[in-house]
């Protein structure tokens, strides 16, 4: 596969996903990802952004249960 951005080569790794969201960070780590060798762009398969969404869901709800 090919980057969508630079057409650089994906690799398969880890990573670290990251959101800022109304002046909180979320991190998730040890995502699997496709990540671009040349510009580092991360792209996720559909069942991976799924989970992501979810959790980033959970934790929301979490923190705002505790405000």
């Amino acid at each position: 596969m090919e980057c969508f951005m630079c057409k650089g080569e994906l690799e398969e790794k880890r990573v670290d996903y990251m959101e800022d969201s109304d002046n909180t960070i979320i991190v998730i780590k040890d995502v699997p990802a496709r990540v671009c060798k040349k510009c580092g762009e991360k792209f996720y398969d559909d069942s991976t952004a799924k989970i992501i969404e979810q959790k980033v869901k959970e934790y929301k709800e979490k923190i705002a249960n505790m405000l």
